[in-house]
């Protein structure tokens, strides 16, 4: 072995790590995307993580307050970022208005005047009601708009619109 094949073989050696671990990184991305496929595909939730908690910072409960109500969002234990795109660790706010049925075990539907998204990725909002009594709730949906599983509501609030 002349001196060049050596040196040649010894840069290669030093490579192999390097590559090896590129390696690795590319499984681990092509499994989490074939993962976020197969979850939209069949539907499967998104397991929220035991410390997150959503909730209602403003207004409190009990409140009477003008329209438009300003609604702070709180969260803990998660982001938030935008749905269609999946971010571990993340989601999106709902506003429920006046309790509307809904399943938390399915997408929720975009057609419900009751049901507000925020597909923004915001974490407050301006919302005409109303003069009289309403609720409001939050519920934070993966990036699929479905509920993660324990579903992460907020306590419901009722707040009287003068």
């Amino acid at each position: 072995m002349n001196r060049n094949q050596v040196v040649l073989s010894v840069l290669l050696l030093a490579a192999l790590p390097a590559a090896a671990q590129s390696f690795k990184d590319l499984k681990a991305q092509a499994q989490a995307q074939a993962q976020s496929q197969l979850a939209a595909k069949l539907g499967l939730p998104t397991t929220a993580p035991a410390t997150a908690k959503v909730y209602i910072l403003s207004p409190k409960d009990g409140d009477t307050v003008s329209s438009p109500v300003k609604v702070v969002f709180g969260l803990s234990g998660l982001g938030v970022s935008p749905p269609g795109r999946d971010v571990p660790a993340t989601g999106h706010h709902h506003l429920l208005i006046d309790q509307p049925s809904i399943d938390v075990t399915v997408p929720l539907p975009t057609q419900n005047s009751q049901i507000i998204h925020y597909d923004g990725g915001q974490t407050e909002a301006l919302v005409t009601l109303k003069p009289g009594t309403h609720t409001l709730q939050l519920i934070f949906a993966d990036w699929k708009q479905q509920p993660f599983n324990p579903s992460l509501q907020s306590d419901t609030i009722k707040i009287t619109v003068k």
